[in-house]
């Protein structure tokens, strides 16, 4: 972002002297979402509701072309470079997955028809579909199943699956038994094993034995899902046509082609919506679009996640270090003022840590944190510190323009002042090694202060293991404390829901103690399809279902 650029989003976003209360007023008040930054849709211009046409909701004959308005594609579109919503969705189109996590976040058996352990959650074994066969008319074996596991876990393939499976799975546990079964033996009994396989994996899809799913993997997608690639455009829309081999006879996509366009911002894409120009938006709509929609013409489809706008400190170089600091700046954080005022309810009040999402495993003894002022201002001085200047450091997404003017302008309360930096390369740039991260580069792994995106889970495993553990590839804030490291332990391996959810009630124990970590709220995930059609929705990790979709 160019010097002029930055100047135009800290005018647009905080102007000089809007307090926390006047923000979230603001919002409020002016419904704004992405107007915040003016950003307009790669797809074209907005349209406003005058020009919505007779021809926009009436029915359609089968056939015919489904477009539909996704996120930006940052990362090649490929199993093991996958890394952010655009290309996610676009592996599920080509893709099928073992086991599907549906709107629910109930688990639906695709290529794996059953699963089992016998043996607390340490071997489990994976029966097999038969009669499915690849894009390229090759039958799926057990073979392709065991390397489309497999292949994530080779060090040389470097992809970003694999820390999902850190300390949890080895190569060598992942065996063939005969032609429809193969059985997976973990490090340890993971009971969440069939989230951690599932689509939620986003990059798990089946591949044939042998093949490179790296760059340039992307010119082909040869995988075993319901739509087949014709063209693969970067940085503007992918299209498809229908997979009449596909196992599943019940989804047999209807359409004869689908059209994935890919938008900057997912309310823009609303307004294509509303004009017709495309079928449904399977982005995050903001509450602020959803609320104005003329529900005439498009229907709105909510799903409670775990996802979530994660914001880390870093505790081993810059301001953030003593652990004071980073309470304090959370102190200074209206949460519910944000949810009800800005978010209009839609979402789920966090308390700094990833059990907050699981309604089953939190523990609500747990004092839930809330602003105080005075108490920050208290541990900014027992740290020594009057305030400081800090880069905030992400991208551009609706609700990361939202969320990112309200920490600057509650942080500002306690002396903390805030530049926003966001660039397209926050996630693109190359991994630097762990010694070489303690710089500030704006870039994900590398700032100081940064929001990330993180999509649904099942289960908490992965964030605990990539994101909170010391040794998670994803851990943004260099945090590191044995006590944490042993919490996550008990709970990844714990025998019996009790011991996990004492295990998890010490995670929400530490993480307010420590505070590495911002979680300030799950989201309700809202798309919206346009009126007589059914069948389109995305789950919480903005994967899609499209194979469904049918006039009505």
């Amino acid at each position: 972002m160019s010097e002029i650029e930055q100047d135009k989003l800290d005018a647009a976003t905080t102007p000089r002297g809007l307090s926390r209360r006047h923000f979230i007023q603001g919002v409020a008040a002016t419904g704004v979402g992405a107007g915040l930054l003016g950003l307009a849709a790669c797809g074209g211009d907005d349209t406003t509701e005058e020009a919505v046409t007779e021809e926009t909701t009436a029915e359609v004959a089968q056939g015919g072309t489904l477009r539909v308005g996704g996120g930006k594609v940052a990362n090649a579109p490929t199993p093991f470079t996958t890394n952010d919503q655009g290309s996610l969705q676009v592996l599920c189109c080509v893709g099928e997955y073992l086991i599907w996590n549906n709107d629910k976040g109930e688990l639906e058996p695709r290529i794996a028809e059953s699963w089992e352990s016998t043996d607390g959650g340490t071997t489990w074994t994976i029966k097999i579909r038969q009669g499915v066969t690849f894009h390229d008319g090759s039958p799926l074996t057990a073979d392709d199943v065991v390397y489309s596991l497999t292949a994530h876990l080779d060090e040389a393939n470097a992809s970003t699956q694999a820390g999902t499976f850190a300390g949890v799975l080895e190569a060598a546990g992942v065996t063939k038994v005969d032609d429809s079964t193969i059985q997976i033996a973990c490090s340890a009994p993971t009971g969440a094993l069939p989230n951690l396989i599932s689509s939620t994996t986003y990059g798990l899809i089946m591949i044939k034995s042998g093949e490179a799913a790296g760059e340039g993997w992307q010119t082909t997608m040869n995988s075993c899902g319901p739509w087949v690639l014709g063209t693969y455009t970067e940085g503007d829309r992918t299209t498809f046509t229908r997979n009449d081999a596909y196992w599943d006879t019940n989804r047999i996509p209807a359409f004869d082609s689908l059209e994935l366009i890919q938008f900057d911002s997912a309310d823009a894409a609303v307004a294509q919506l509303t004009a017709g120009e495309i079928d449904a938006v399977v982005a995050k709509i903001n509450p602020s679009t959803a609320a104005a929609v003329d529900t005439n013409v498009v229907e709105l489809v909510r799903v409670p996640s775990a996802s979530h706008l994660m914001v880390h400190m870093r505790n081993d170089f810059g301001p953030f270090q003593d652990k004071r600091i980073r309470k304090a700046a959370a102190l200074t954080l209206a949460r519910a003022d944000y949810l009800s005022g800005v978010l209009l309810g839609e979402g789920v009040l966090g308390n700094d840590s990833i059990i907050d999402a699981y309604p089953t495993l939190k523990d609500t003894s747990v004092a839930q944190r809330e602003i105080d002022l005075e108490a920050a201002k208290a541990l900014m001085a027992e740290a020594g510190s009057e305030g400081f200047d800090v880069d905030l450091s992400s991208y551009s997404r609706d609700d990361i323009n939202l969320l990112a003017p309200f920490l600057k302008s509650s942080l500002a309360e306690i002396g903390i002042n805030v530049t926003i930096k966001q660039a397209d390369s926050y996630y693109t740039e190359p991994w630097s090694a762990q010694e070489s991260k303690k710089q500030e580069s704006n870039y994900w792994l590398e700032s100081n202060f940064g929001i990330t995106d993180f999509g649904h889970r099942g289960s908490p495993d992965v964030v605990l293991n990539r994101v909170i553990k010391s040794t998670g590839d994803w851990n943004a804030a260099q945090y590191k404390s044995d006590d944490m490291d042993a919490a996550i332990t008990a709970f990844v391996t714990g025998a019996t829901e009790a011991d996990r959810q004492a295990a998890a009630k010490t995670i929400q124990e530490i993480a307010l103690e420590d505070s590495p970590y911002i979680f300030l709220y799950f989201d309700v995930a809202t798309g919206a399809v346009r009126k007589g059609l059914t069948g389109v929705y995305a789950n919480g990790m903005a994967q899609f279902e499209s194979a469904s979709a049918r006039n009505v």
